[in-house]
């Protein structure tokens, strides 16, 4: 059969072949070379593509001089503008083409620059942007999506709901809006409207290995273990990469005490994404839980490597080692961090409390001196390091107790 849009599509390809080779040969030539506005915003586009900004920019201010009242050459110089950061100068180009518009055509440029609004942290100007765009064309799920990821990222999320049902009762297959429908369920807690959500993207053949880690996560939320491994484990049919399915199962098991099965899981997360330190912290609390101390220390040392200045592996590495019966590394670690992290205060409680277990109370009411003065919030954490003991010593409560 006889494909029209596949034939199209074919000649776009080698018209943009055609016009980058001649665009290059002028390059190296040095002479300048006559190409038409389709041919340039081709070629353009081209560049953009391929991330090459550089060429990209040599194609626009080429393309303006040769066709400098071409409305089209003009609305790419704007885009242009918005890839590379250029916000205000991409607004102001917009805004100029508005007034060359037929008014059915300005729908486009408004959320253009409602767009560029919002990327510069503009709220109200990108709303009201995007509804003037929307007063064009109501029945443009983009401009319906952006205003729901802009109220989702003003921590609006039930006004991020109502954006995105009004996406899906227009396309109920619009991925991006059933996901993002869901995550605002879910960062809402309301973990059962985002598992009914899912399903209902499912139903529509939104069918994708992120939609069963989702709900995975949403049943795990709740509690129903047997429900997300097997969500978990339809996404990695799909998608046997997807390493949220990989270590979502490892939480199901670490949750149910079965932590050889968990290290499994995060061991085959951390396989597929070795730049992710969280899957060795995952890891180095598995190996503690069944007391194998030395492989959660070999996890440890190991995010030192990318990550020395992340306070949260000095308290680990301390606490770690003083279990170890290494009680002298760990404060050296823990004073490490505190070189590294600029005094971050749950690494001075916790020197505080391994100087009490080693009996040097002058040096561990210094540090509790310090941690209640950096942040008194997190005295009840340091009590329960030892609840008994710390709550009997009279002179460490009435340190606490007057702050």
């Amino acid at each position: 059969m006889y494909n029209d849009d596949w034939n199209e599509e074919e000649n776009d390809d080698d018209l943009t072949k055609e016009a980058v080779e001649r665009f290059e040969e002028m390059l190296k030539s040095r002479r300048t070379t006559y190409f038409d506005a389709d041919e340039f915003d081709l070629i353009i586009e081209y560049y953009l593509k391929q991330n090459n900004l550089e060429r990209s920019r040599e194609a626009v201010n080429l393309a303006l001089e040769q066709h400098p009242d071409d409305l089209d050459i003009r609305i790419k110089n704007g885009y242009f503008n918005a890839t590379t950061g250029n916000h205000q100068e991409a607004i102001d180009i917009y805004t100029q083409a508005l007034d060359e518009l037929e008014e059915d055509e300005r729908g486009e440029m408004y959320y253009a620059i409602g767009y560029e609004y919002h990327s510069m942290g503009m709220a109200d100007k990108a709303i009201e942007y995007y509804h003037m765009a929307l007063e064009e064309n109501p029945q443009d799920t983009e401009v319906w999506s952006a205003l729901g990821d802009l109220y989702r990222g003003m921590d609006r999320l039930e006004d991020a709901i109502e954006m995105y049902e009004y996406v899906l009762a227009i396309d109920p297959t619009h991925l991006w809006a059933n996901m993002h429908l869901a995550n605002s369920y879910y960062d809402l807690d309301r973990f059962q409207e985002a598992i009914d959500s899912l399903h209902e993207a499912i139903a529509h053949g939104v069918d994708t290995a992120m939609v069963h880690a989702s709900l995975g996560d949403c049943h795990y939320r709740l509690g129903q273990f047997i429900d997300a491994r097997e969500e978990y484990g339809k996404a990695i049919n799909i998608n046997e990469y997807l390493t949220e399915a990989w270590s979502g199962i490892g939480y199901v098991y670490s949750d149910t005490g079965e932590s050889q099965k968990a290290i499994k899981y995060f061991t085959k997360a951390y396989s597929l994404e070795p730049f992710n330190d969280d899957h060795l912290y995952n890891l180095a609390a598995e190996y503690r839980k069944i007391n194998e101390n030395h492989k959660a220390l070999e996890c440890l040392l190991e995010i030192e490597k990318s990550q020395p200045n992340d306070p949260d592996l000095y308290f680990f590495l301390g606490d770690l080692l003083a279990d170890m019966d290494r009680m002298d590394e760990g404060i050296c670690y823990l004073k490490l961090g505190l070189e590294r992290t600029n005094n971050d205060s749950l690494l001075l409680y916790l020197l505080a409390y391994l100087h009490l277990e080693k009996g040097d109370r002058v040096t561990a009411l210094g540090y509790l001196d310090e941690a209640l003065t950096a942040n008194p919030d997190y005295a009840k954490e340091f009590i329960e390091y030892n609840p008994e003991m710390l709550t009997n010593d009279v002179e460490v409560m009435e340190m606490i107790n007057s702050r």
